[in-house]
C-alpha cells in the first residue's frame, strides 16, 4: 500500500465526517454510504466496553440519524502501527464535542484492503476513553 499513513488518515477522517453528518441529520440519508466502508464481519468494542457487530450497527444506524444535532467530530494523531500485505493497523484520537460536552477517545482500527483499488475497509475498531 502506498503512503499508508495518508491513506489511513484520509479514511478515518472521511468515515467520521460521514458519521458526524449522519448524527447531525445532514448529508446523505442512505446508511449504505457508511456501511459500505466496513467488512461484513466488522466488529467494534466501544469506549464503554460494549461489543457491536456489523449486523447490530446496521440495524441501529437508521434510528441514529439526526440524534445528535451540533455534534462535531475531530480526528488527531493518526499513526500507522503496522502495515502488511492486504491491510494495516492504525491508531488515532477522536474528539467529540456537542454543546458544552466534550469526550475524547483513543482508537485502534484494523483495515483490510478491498482489492485492486486498495480501498480501506474497517474490520475491527477498539475505542478507549481518554482520562
Amino acid at each position: 500500500m502506498q503512503n499508508t499513513e495518508s491513506a489511513a488518515s484520509a479514511e478515518i477522517i472521511e468515515l467520521h465526517r460521514l458519521l458526524q453528518d449522519w448524527f447531525c441529520g445532514v448529508g446523505s440519508s442512505d446508511p449504505k454510504d457508511i456501511l459500505d466502508r466496513m467488512t461484513p464481519d466488522y466488529m467494534m468494542v466501544g469506549a464503554a466496553g460494549r461489543l457491536v457487530t456489523f449486523e447490530m450497527f446496521a440495524k441501529v444506524l437508521p434510528s441514529l440519524r439526526g440524534s445528535r444535532p451540533g455534534l462535531v467530530m475531530e480526528i488527531e494523531d493518526v499513526k500507522v502501527l503496522h502495515a502488511f500485505e492486504g491491510g494495516m493497523l492504525a491508531f488515532y484520537r477522536e474528539i467529540q464535542t456537542q454543546g458544552e460536552t466534550r469526550t475524547e477517545r483513543w482508537s485502534s482500527v484494523l483495515f483490510c484492503a478491498a482489492g485492486q483499488g486498495e480501498q480501506l475497509l474497517w474490520k475491527h475498531l477498539q475505542e478507549t476513553f481518554c482520562s
